[in-house]
């Protein structure tokens, strides 16, 4: 395994970083496979197996970032080095014909997922500005995304748990909207709202009840894509070009939520209070916290105990010793010859 064989134009953050996911993902591979520990050829089999299910740019990510982690298991032990060959001969079967980059088989026929495309960030001044035409838009239900964008933007709710949301004093109490596959930490969830005024909480009751009024009839998917045919309509209105070709979604409020927590909290606590199961959920498919740059600090908290309820999966991968003591874990000898 010659080191000479990486890309010369990565930089040791960048390889530090794709050696990082790939370990990630070689434990997602883990618990979906069943088998413990998986070798490399099927940890390579594993993800060309299960392709479909990512966009295009993210199967060259993730397929980068398993060969980084290969490639370094491979020059840290070189008794293994003609398996893990064999491993990153299967990620490089085909050559994508649009970019003559490697590509996993059928990778470039594989239909790109709406959610790739959808806008994650939102600077404070775009904020600004959406919620200026909201204000002045004649839509049906820009009464209903304005308020929507302004405590989705800080609360960080899913849109399909507002309409469980109910206001106990001054805690938000909402039903965690992935609790049924495992993915939540708990059936419902608190922000606690002790840190803003009266006047701020009762703004939010008043939208928690209009949106009962709304959806009075049982139709949340109606009232949903209203908002966000408003919330794009706005974007439209303001005339910014980066606002009108990926506009405001109801889940990039969620995001920007994210962003503004992971700035201000713990992990344990941005997973407490975006309702997810481990602190590792938001590292990974949230936008960054680099995108919470220009937005007011964020006040809201988790109630006493909730940390407690977060399985903690996040590592730091700093120490190269770690990464040896994982592969010697992870990449066993396979019994037979590839």
């Amino acid at each position: 395994m010659d080191p000479a064989n990486r890309d010369r134009t990565r930089t040791p953050a960048t390889a530090k970083a794709y050696r990082k996911r790939g370990i990630l993902l070689l434990e997602m591979a883990t618990r979906e496979t069943g088998i413990d520990p998986l070798t490399s050829i099927q940890f390579a089999e594993w993800f060309l197996a299960r392709k479909d299910r990512w966009s295009r740019s993210t199967i060259r990510t993730y397929r980068a970032s398993i060969r980084e982690c290969l490639v370094d298991v491979g020059i840290l032990m070189p008794a293994k080095s003609k398996h893990i060959d064999a491993a990153l001969g299967l990620l490089a079967k085909v050559v994508d014909p649009e970019t003559g980059r490697l590509a996993a088989p059928q990778a470039i026929k594989t239909p790109r997922r709406t959610s790739a495309g959808k806008r994650k960030s939102l600077t404070a001044t775009e904020f600004n500005a959406v919620d200026a035409a909201l204000v002045g838009l004649r839509h049906r239900y820009a009464f209903l995304a304005r308020p929507y964008l302004s405590y989705t933007s800080l609360l960080g709710l899913r849109p399909c748990e507002w309409p469980t949301a109910r206001i106990i004093g001054t805690s938000l109490v909402v039903q965690n909207g992935k609790n049924s596959n495992g993915r939540a930490n708990g059936s419902t969830r608190t922000i606690e709202l002790d840190a803003y005024s009266e006047g701020y909480i009762q703004g939010l009751s008043e939208f928690i009840a209009a949106l009962a009024r709304a959806t009075a009839d049982g139709e949340w998917r109606r009232v949903h894509a209203g908002i966000r045919r408003a919330l794009r309509a706005a974007c439209i209105a303001t005339g910014i070009p980066g606002l009108i070709r990926r506009p405001v979604t109801p889940y990039t409020c969620r995001h920007v939520a994210a962003a503004r927590l992971k700035a201000a909290k713990t992990r344990t606590e941005v997973a407490a209070l975006l309702g997810h199961a481990t602190d590792e959920t938001a590292s990974r498919d949230y936008a960054p916290r680099s995108a919470a740059r220009g937005w007011k600090p964020i006040r809201t908290r988790a109630p006493e105990g909730a940390e407690d309820l977060i399985r903690l999966r996040y590592v730091s991968f700093t120490d190269r010793a770690s990464l040896v003591q994982n592969a010697r874990r992870d990449f066993p000898p396979p019994t037979a010859a590839p």
